[in-house]
This record gives structure tokens, C-alpha cells and sequence, in this order.
């Protein structure tokens, strides 16, 4: 598919900072608007989707030397593959990589978080991101017989939306971008609330751009969001009560393809 121009572009968000009053942080605030993807997934028969496309659930399409990841004996669910080729990647950011597949996995099991604490608090290690370069001479990878039926996601084709997004309050305060109380109050109840019922397709999937936030939406600004999974019943997908899944990586590493530093983080409604 092809991708139609940003919406709302930088003029649009400027305006509508301005109606609300916070005009004077327009400087500070562009600096942090991202673009990224919006993804709606629907549903389909995994033989109907082409080797190497991106995709939610189903089996990833690996190269035959990829070892399935696990977490201290626990095989990982594998929740997505991203081709860069199918995304307009210099649309993000001119220095970001262009081509091949990123993959995602995650334990997926909501006795383990629940009853040990150690799997949360490893956030960098209770997860994998893995990359390969190739595009082709891929295979359909079974899963592992560890897992059970309900740890395997039915295959989705992504729809995408390219967007601009804007970070959430949590995000300006933790970073001290606008230090004002009624400024950030201000924000959050008129320019953010009139941004996201004119723009924001709503809760979903997104690769890139700001994560939607449900309870807290801070975070370092040197880190980005990579990936957000959303709550999905028909694909199988449940995080912490209708809640949503974050892989937050550096800036920097993302552009060097280095993986090993991405973080999680799991909130539920």
C-alpha cells in the first residue's frame, strides 16, 4: 500500500497548541513529536500470507539457523514480524534502517508474571528483537511443542497509517520539557484531549512513534517506542486486563540494528 501525507502535519499541531493556550512551548514540544505507524490487524489464513510479510502471530518466516528464545526454561510467544521494505522508513527519520524483518517475542504466560517477580523486573532479557537482513530463503518456522495453544497468536495482516504522534504529559513532566503544574494540567485536559478526538485512531499497534499511554505515559527521551501489542481477542492476545505491551529501545541502537538493550514494559486498564 501506499502511505498518504502526515496527518495532522507540524502546522496542524501548532494550531491547535496555540487555541489552547501553549503556544510559547511550540519550540520545545515539535522536537518531540514522531512520526510512526499505526497498525490495524485483521485476521487471515497464515498459508494466504507471503513468506517474509509482515504480520501479528502465526509462525515467524526465519532464517533456518534462527534458535527459538526462551527465558529461563520458558519458550516465547512470538508476537510479530515488521519488513522494513513494506514500511516508507526515511518517512521516520533519514538515518533509521530501511530494509529487513524485525521480529518480536515475549513470554507469554500470565501465571508467570503474576507469581514471580524476577520475570517483570528483567525487562531487557524477558524479551527478544531479532533481525536478519535477508528477505528471502526464509522458512515458516513450527513453533516449539513447549508452548501451549492459547501462547500461539492466530496470523494477522497489517494495515498501517502513517501519523505524526505527540507524547503524553507523563512524558513532558518526567523530562522536564513544560515544568509549569497548570501548563501540563492544561496540556493533558484541552490540547492533548482535543488532539487525540480529532486525530488518534485509537488504542491499537504501532511500530515507531509515541506509545499510547494507559496508565503512565513517561519515559527517558532518549528512548523510543519500538513496538506496542494491543489487547486483540480474535488473535488471541490478553495484556493485564484489555491492557497493552511496550519494547522501548535507544534511538541510537535502533539506527546500528543493536537489540540486546530493548526494555518492556506490561499495563493493563
Amino acid at each position: 500500500m501506499t502511505d498518504a501525507t502526515l496527518e495532522p502535519s507540524l502546522d496542524d499541531i501548532r494550531s491547535m497548541l496555540e487555541k489552547s493556550g501553549l503556544g510559547d512551548y511550540w519550540e520545545k514540544l515539535k522536537k518531540h513529536v514522531r512520526p510512526g505507524f499505526y497498525m490495524v490487524p485483521t485476521t487471515i489464513d497464515e498459508e494466504k500470507i507471503e513468506v517474509g510479510s509482515s504480520k501479528i502471530g502465526g509462525r515467524p518466516d526465519v532464517p533456518s539457523t534462527f534458535n527459538w528464545p526462551s527465558w529461563k526454561g520458558h519458550p516465547m510467544s512470538f508476537l510479530a514480524q515488521i519488513n522494513l521494505d513494506e514500511f516508507p522508513m526515511k518517512s521516520i527519520q533519514s538515518d533509521y534502517p530501511t530494509s529487513g524483518i524485525l521480529y518480536f517475542f515475549y513470554v507469554y504466560d500470565p501465571d508467570l508474571w503474576y507469581e514471580n517477580d524476577s520475570y517483570d523486573s528483567d525487562k531487557k532479557n524477558n524479551n527478544v528483537v531479532y533481525y536478519t537482513a535477508k528477505s528471502s530463503d526464509l522458512v515458516r518456522m513450527e513453533q516449539p511443542k513447549g508452548l501451549m495453544e492459547s501462547q500461539i497468536f492466530k496470523s494477522a495482516l497489517i494495515e498501517r497509517k502513517l501519523e505524526l504522534t505527540i507524547p503524553d504529559g507523563d512524558y513532558l513532566e518526567a523530562n522536564k520539557i513544560i515544568k509549569n503544574k497548570g501548563d501540563l494540567k492544561k496540556y493533558s485536559l484541552d490540547f492533548k484531549s482535543n488532539f487525540l478526538e480529532t486525530y488518534d485512531p485509537g488504542i491499537g499497534y504501532r511500530f515507531l512513534g509515541h506509545m499510547t499511554p494507559l496508565q503512565y505515559g513517561g519515559h527517558p527521551s532518549d528512548k523510543i517506542l519500538l513496538f506496542q501489542a494491543d489487547t486483540n481477542d480474535e488473535i488471541g492476545m490478553e495484556w493485564d486486563l484489555s491492557g497493552l505491551l511496550y519494547f522501548f529501545i535507544e534511538k541510537d541502537d535502533f539506527k546500528k540494528l543493536f537489540f540486546k538493550n530493548v526494555y518492556t514494559s506490561r499495563t493493563g486498564t
